[in-house]
C-alpha cells in the first residue's frame, strides 16, 4: 500500500509500478498534498527573504537621501532613558603672583542638562498581491518608505529644534526645546530686531557672535563656521560667501572692495528651514543628536493578525532618541522667519 508521508523519501526508480497494490490515482493526490506542503513552506520563507529585502531597501533609502543635519550636530550615543550633560564655563584669567604671596581663587558656573530620549514610529502594510504580481519595482518603492520617513523625521525634528520655537511641519509636531531662552539679547546671541538675510546683516551678526559672553561675563571665545538659511535665501549666502568682491551691484561704493566673507562658512540650507530664517555658528559644539536606537523593522507574524486575517505584510519601524540644545551660545539667530522683504 503506498504512503504519501513516504513520497519524498522515495526513490523514484524503485516504485514498482506493477505491484496490485500501486493506483497512479493515489500517487497524483499524494504529489498534489506533498507540492501544496512545499508551496507553504515556500510562502514562509519568502516572507522571511521578504523583510531582509525591505530592511535593505530601507537602510538603503536612509543612508542616501540628501540631508544636512548630520553636519549641524554631535551625534552620541545613548545607554539609558536619558543622558546628563554638564558644563564648567571657563574660569579665570591666571594672574602674577609675588613670592610668598597667595594664590588667587577663582570662579566658575556650571550647569547640568539632562536629554531624554523619546519614541518614534509607524507601520507600512503591504498588500501580498503587490508581491505575487510585481512586475514595476512597486516593492522597492513602497519598501523605501520606511528608511526615507525616518530621515525626513530626522531632519524635519532637528532644524525645528535648532531654532528652538515649538512648531508644525509636514504634519509632524516638534515641542519647543527643552532649553529656556534659547536666543534672547540677554544672551547675545540674536539681535534686537530680526532682520532679513544679506552681506550687512552677516557682517553685522559676525561681530556681535564673536563679543558673546558666558553667564558670568567672560568672553565666549566662539568662532562661527558655519550657516544655515531657508531655501530662499540659498544662493544669497552662496553669493556673499563666495565672491571674491563684496557682493553689491556694479554702482555700489564698495564694489571695488575685497568680500572679508569669502570662504568663512559653510553654507547649509534645508526646505525645512522656516522661510527667511537662518542660523550663524558652530551648531556642533552645543547641540546633540542623542541616539537611543537605530532605525528596525519589525515584520509582524505571516501567520498571525492582520497578516493572517487580510493577507498583508506589516512592517513596524521605529527609532529611538532625541535632539537638542545643551548650550545655545554656539549659535546666533539672524531671523526666525518672522521678517521677510
Amino acid at each position: 500500500m503506498f504512503r504519501e508521508a513516504t513520497l519524498k523519501r522515495l526513490d523514484p526508480s524503485k516504485i514498482d509500478f506493477k505491484a496490485e497494490s500501486f493506483s497512479f490515482k493515489r500517487l497524483r493526490e499524494a504529489a498534489y498534498r506533498y507540492a501544496e506542503l512545499r508551496e507553504t513552506n515556500a510562502e514562509s520563507t519568502f516572507a522571511f527573504l521578504l523583510r531582509s529585502a525591505v530592511q535593505e531597501f530601507a537602510n538603503d533609502m536612509y543612508q542616501n537621501l540628501p540631508v544636512v543635519w548630520p553636519n549641524l550636530v554631535s551625534e552620541v550615543n545613548s545607554k539609558r532613558r536619558s543622558e546628563l550633560y554638564g558644563g564648567l564655563y571657563r574660569p579665570n584669567i591666571p594672574k602674577q603672583v609675588d613670592a610668598g604671596e597667595k594664590f588667587q581663587d577663582t570662579t566658575f558656573k556650571g550647569y547640568e542638562r539632562e536629554i531624554v530620549n523619546y519614541k518614534f514610529g509607524f507601520i507600512e502594510t503591504f498588500e501580498r498581491e503587490l508581491f505575487d504580481d510585481d512586475q514595476t519595482g512597486q516593492v522597492r518603492s513602497r519598501a523605501s518608505n520606511l528608511g526615507e520617513g525616518f530621515r525626513v523625521l530626522e531632519e524635519v525634528y532637528v532644524i525645528s529644534r535648532l531654532f528652538g520655537a515649538a512648531r508644525t511641519e509636514e504634519g509632524i509636531d516638534v515641542p519647543a526645546s527643552t532649553l529656556a531662552n534659547v536666543f534672547t539679547v540677554a544672551k547675545g546671541n540674536r539681535p534686537a530686531a530680526f532682520v532679513r538675510f544679506s552681506g550687512t546683516a552677516l557682517e553685522v551678526a559676525h561681530v556681535a557672535f564673536r563679543g558673546i559672553r558666558d553667564p558670568v561675563g567672560r568672553r565666549f571665545l566662539v568662532v562661527p563656521k558655519m550657516l544655515l538659511v531657508s531655501p530662499v535665501d540659498e544662493m544669497e549666502a552662496y553669493r556673499q560667501i563666495n565672491s571674491p568682491w563684496m557682493a553689491n551691484l556694479a554702482t555700489s561704493a564698495t564694489a571695488a572692495m575685497i568680500n572679508p566673507l569669502q570662504g568663512r562658512y559653510t553654507v547649509y540650507s534645508s526646505p525645512y528651514v522656516p522661510t527667511y530664517a537662518w542660523l550663524l555658528g558652530d551648531f556642533p559644539r552645543g547641540f546633540v543628536f542623542q541616539r537611543r536606537d537605530p532605525l528596525e523593522i519589525i515584520q509582524e507574524n505571516a501567520a498571525s493578525g492582520n497578516s493572517f486575517i487580510q493577507e498583508v505584510y506589516a512592517f513596524r519601524a521605529r527609532e529611538r532618541f532625541e535632539a537638542d540644545w545643551v548650550e545655545s551660545r554656539f549659535a546666533y539667530e539672524g531671523n526666525d522667519g518672522s521678517v521677510g522683504p
